[in-house]
């Protein structure tokens, strides 16, 4: 059986400012997003982690390498894992958005999956990226306990995925700054433990 620790990066200054980040501008973590990955890291510190995964955009990679500290462990850096790419969103804050692309956002909070977001990817698209590269992992590293970072949008579909969720029930799912999510893999089919736990920032 396979162990995931599915975990959404630290905070950064443009979450703060309820801007949208997607993959095209790579912002690091805040001071606060550096003491969430320190307080994630310390709380699975007694975990057995056999392997470690990254989005290679830095608020992730800085978040996984934080962790794997503790582990001994490199930092896989995947393409795969990255947050979406938003287009013409990406840098706006969600109010310019809904100012500037009012019919397109109803869409995105409505049913996300049917939105045509300017030069931006689907939301389909991260679950043959995302996904498929997961599925790959597991399928090479049987029995292994694999820790994966990435973000927000790109957790919450492979959830939607693992749980056979619509698409458009997307935004109903909920995934703060350094969440954990714990999903066991036996073969045949995915069981999710621990979703959006963030008890460890209590500590901060």
């Amino acid at each position: 059986m396979s162990k995931i620790y599915l975990i959404r990066h630290g905070e950064t200054l443009w979450n703060r400012e309820q801007r949208s980040q997607g993959c095209s501008n790579d912002i690091p973590l805040s001071e606060e997003g550096l003491l969430q990955a320190k307080a994630i890291a310390k709380r699975l510190k007694k975990e057995k982690i056999d392997l470690v995964y990254s989005s290679d955009l830095i608020r992730a990679y800085k978040t996984a390498s934080i962790i794997s500290k503790e582990h001994n462990r490199n930092v896989n850096k995947c393409r795969e894992f990255r947050e979406i790419n938003l287009g013409d969103w990406e840098g706006l804050r969600f109010d310019e958005i809904k100012e500037k692309y009012n019919d397109i956002y109803n869409v995105w909070r409505k049913t996300p999956h049917l939105a045509i977001i300017p030069n931006a990817e689907r939301v389909s698209d991260i679950i043959i990226r995302a996904i498929g590269k997961l599925n790959k992992i597991i399928e090479e590293n049987e029995d292994k306990n694999i820790l994966i970072v990435s973000h927000g949008i790109t957790i919450k579909v492979m959830i939607a995925h693992i749980l056979g969720m619509e698409l458009s029930n997307l935004h109903k799912i909920r995934q703060d700054n350094t969440a954990l999510n714990i999903i066991e893999y036996n073969g045949d089919s995915y069981d999710i433990l621990l979703m959006n736990d963030t008890c460890h920032l209590k500590e901060i």
